[in-house]
């Protein structure tokens, strides 16, 4: 019994000596570098009173919790390397999204991913990780991408109906008296045969579409060639440089009414692989098959080979719209190469023994509309633009502020544009007679700084001042980058570069078709 009794005295001293220690330990103290009030009591009520007195001050001090210290900012958590974890993982997400083939979903999860990063407070300049992080990510999302080029990239819209398939199949005979009286207007339409013109044949297979066209499906055509008129001349001049008849312009009708973005592929609807064929360019920034003078150079080029392989242009129509390796199989098969035997014998697919009759109905009517009951057709006047060759990466938004233009106007005269940054070696469309005043303005722009700086055209009143409270830039500095002098007030009229941050913001515009 005496010795439990020694034993629990020994530990009862132990667990007073343990407290006292505890309780002096556990007192607030103050860091060197971040002083803070002594007499500040924590939160939630009055500081507890300390178990025993304070030890001698010669006492050596015990090694104090990390709980208790505070903490310093350079081991305060990075927030750039935060934020590009975060970046990272919804970056995965994306791709996720991308491997299930949910391409819409996985491009607005992409472009989301950028916008987030452009979004933020850091200016991306002074913060090479996170410009580093951006170049990283287009690369990525820019190499999945061409992983489908072959069929239109992530931003591939739906499919729709050609104007060729919104025509009906027409299968029944004309009746005598129809019939004579097409190819009474038929005959006067082709009576004068116009320089590089075909030889329109007026046969029962071309006539009745003639018919289709002039009575139930007179609305379908009336667009087309009205929208046709912005790009005829063009045609004809690059169509007789390589020898293809004039009248295969309204082959495009068929292809696309004549409308670059209504569909995949542009006016003329050539396919990746042909594109690549004939030198179309296509890749992040741009489609060139959307581009109405380069397609067309293309289609002149494989009408023109076409012809050289099957010796007729007929056949070469059809080459067109089903493969060459068709029509030479239809030809080895059958013994015939001759379209209109072909197209007897059924030896081509439905839709190319109706694509040549169709686009030669167009062409017919288009000979002399007022002999079809068409009379007077209104046609939109022809594209007349300027084209400047862009030296270095340009922000479509500075282009169009160069131009005095709305970015919608440049996107529109634009089409094989995909993004709001126009690449160097880029010619660019501008309304005809923009290309001075453009070239004047641009040239305040150093080419390094064509991505983020914009233009400002001064207006009547403005002054130094105006202009840089407007834009929130110093007026020394707005001054320094026109090489003007601030003792000189700005000329209205004049351009003035502003020299705005560093963020970068690139957005997708290849899905906004018309």
């Amino acid at each position: 019994m005496p010795a439990r009794h020694s034993t629990r005295a020994k530990l009862a001293c132990l667990g007073l000596i343990l407290g006292v220690i505890a309780g002096c330990h556990l007192q607030p103290v103050p860091a060197p570098a971040l002083p803070q009030p002594a007499a500040s009591p924590p939160r939630g009520g009055a500081a507890p009173a300390p178990v025993a007195p304070p030890l001698p001050r010669a006492q050596p001090r015990l090694p104090r919790p990390a709980i208790t210290k505070p903490a310093h900012p350079a081991l305060r958590p990075d927030a750039v390397a935060v934020l590009i974890r975060s970046l990272e993982t919804q970056y995965a997400a994306a791709v996720e999204l991308y491997q299930q083939g949910r391409l819409d979903e996985a491009r607005r999860s992409f472009d989301q991913t950028v916008d987030r990063l452009l979004a933020s407070p850091y200016d991306l300049r002074s913060t090479p990780r996170l410009q580093a992080e951006l170049n990283s990510l287009l690369d990525r999302i820019q190499a999945l991408e061409s992983d489908l080029l072959p069929v239109g990239g992530m931003n591939s819209v739906q499919a729709q109906a050609s104007p060729l398939q919104q025509v009906p199949p027409v299968t029944f005979p004309l009746d005598a008296a129809t019939r004579a009286k097409l190819e009474r207007a038929s005959r006067l339409a082709t009576a004068v045969q116009p320089p590089g013109a075909l030889a329109l044949p007026i046969n029962d297979r071309v006539l009745r579409y003639v018919h289709y066209f002039t009575t139930r499906g007179r609305a379908s055509i009336l667009e087309g060639f009205q929208r046709g008129g912005r790009y005829k001349t063009m045609v004809d001049r690059i169509f007789r440089a390589y020898g293809v008849p004039t009248d295969l312009f309204y082959m495009a009708q068929l292809e696309s009414d004549f409308n670059p973005r209504e569909r995949n592929g542009g006016m003329w609807q050539f396919e990746p692989s042909r594109a690549a064929d004939y030198g179309l360019q296509r890749n992040h920034w741009v489609d060139e098959r959307d581009d109405p003078h380069l397609e067309t150079v293309a289609a002149a080029r494989h009408l023109r080979d076409l012809h050289a392989e099957f010796g007729d242009w007929f056949l070469a129509m059809a080459a067109y719209n089903a493969g060459p390796g068709t029509v030479l199989r239809a030809v080895a098969r059958t013994g015939y190469a001759d379209y209109w035997k072909l197209d007897a014998l059924a030896a081509l697919p439905r839709t190319t023994r109706d694509y040549v009759p169709v686009v030669l109905a167009m062409a017919l009517i288009a000979r002399n509309p007022s002999q079809y009951g068409f009379g007077h057709l209104t046609l939109d006047p022809p594209r007349r633009l300027d084209r400047v060759r862009v030296s270095a990466n340009l922000d479509l938004r500075l282009a169009a502020e160069c131009a005095q233009v709305t970015v919608g106007d440049l996107q529109h005269l634009n089409p094989s544009l995909l993004e709001y940054l126009v690449p160097a070696g880029y010619e660019l469309y501008l309304p005809l007679g923009a290309s001075t005043k453009f070239n004047e303005a641009l040239s305040r722009v150093p080419a390094g700084d064509r991505i983020t700086w914009r233009m400002h055209w001064v207006q009547p009143g403005d002054t130094w001042r105006r202009v840089s409270r407007r834009f929130h830039i110093s007026e020394a500095r707005l001054a320094a980058a026109n090489h003007l002098s601030l003792r000189l007030r700005p000329v209205p009229g004049m351009p003035l570069a502003l020299p705005l941050g560093g963020r970068v913001v690139i957005r997708q515009v290849a899905s906004r078709r018309r």
